[in-house]
């Protein structure tokens, strides 16, 4: 219960306010893009540039971290794809979504922020390993499934190409590798440098929870339920129970490791799915009933996994 009233209840609290603004008339739809776009290009860049600046690597980075967390994403993304094909008869396009949908989670406005309160600095590094190769790994995957399905051969590779150069340009991904040679370099941040990325990187926590409230108030609610029920449980349940699985009995993960990769992979569906399907015409109404049906249930199974880690 002080897990729920301590750490769960304050997080989605601050999510329901960023939902009741929009849905209260509060804030518009350009002040909410507003919002997203400073969390994403400013307060989360910094706040992860500055925390691994200061990070005290340890000899010892547990690579086995990223296989227990992508073995259980990808299996669950095979799965959600089998979903698609085999019960709901979807074309491979929809698929993909369905693989997106099941398997891609929510890292940045919802992970970081629950991750960093529930465990603190400490869990800074595995959370830059998963957030470090979640797009790279599971986008262009995605994105071939799809030009497979419309026989693109040609477009297969610029549409790589293209995402290749957006995750390069990615200011998340940039301030983890700026993060990551600082600290290798040895660098010691000048003052007034460190302590703008404290102030900015400080608000991340808040912002990014109000912000995700706040756009999902902004998503569609069409779309059938019997699939994004099955995607839903594919992600909240069998994902995380994958990871554990794969990260203590096979790998041997202990501590940190452990926590941050299971919590992470209970995480409700990234806004990713939903934008995938809508730009590509592939099922848009499954991805954003999936992923505002994962994101209120996880509530419940967030809660769960951080009362069994904090007995």
């Amino acid at each position: 219960m002080s897990v729920l009233l301590g750490i769960v209840a304050p997080i989605f609290g601050v999510l329901a306010l960023g939902f009741l603004a929009v849905k209260l008339r509060v804030l518009d739809e350009g002040a909410v893009r507003g919002l997203v776009l400073y969390v994403f290009n400013f307060a989360v860049p910094l706040l992860l540039f500055r925390s691994l600046a200061h990070l005290e690597l340890p000899p010892d980075v547990e690579w086995s971290l990223l296989l227990s967390y992508f073995g259980g994403a990808l299996t669950v993304f095979g799965l959600a794809l089998l979903t698609g094909r085999l019960i709901f008869h979807r074309p491979l396009a929809d698929q993909a979504i369905f693989g997106m949908s099941g398997g891609f989670s929510n890292t940045v406005l919802m992970g970081l922020p629950i991750l960093l309160t529930a465990y603190g600095p400490e869990a800074t590094l595995p959370i830059f390993l998963i957030i470090g190769f979640h797009g790279p790994i599971l986008m262009p995957l995605t994105t071939g499934l799809i030009q497979m399905d419309r026989g693109g051969k040609g477009a297969l590779a610029t549409q790589a190409r293209a995402i290749l150069l957006d995750i390069g340009k990615n200011p998340i991904i940039l301030g983890l590798l700026a993060g990551f040679l600082t600290n290798l370099a040895g660098v010691e941040l000048p003052g007034p440098l460190d302590r703008v990325a404290e102030m900015v990187g400080g608000t991340t926590v808040p912002c990014a929870l109000f912000a995700l409230g706040a756009a999902l108030a902004s998503y569609p609610l069409t779309g059938d339920v019997p699939p994004a029920l099955i995607l839903m449980s594919l992600k909240l349940l069998v994902h995380p129970a994958l990871v554990w699985v794969l990260a203590v009995p096979v790998f041997g993960l202990e501590g940190i490791w452990v926590k941050v990769v299971v919590t992470m992979a209970a995480m409700p569906t990234g806004v990713n799915a939903y934008l995938f399907g809508a730009r590509y015409e592939a099922a848009p109404g499954v991805a954003a009933r999936t992923m505002l049906l994962s994101t209120v249930a996880s509530v419940l199974t967030i809660s769960v996994v951080l009362f069994l880690f904090s007995a």
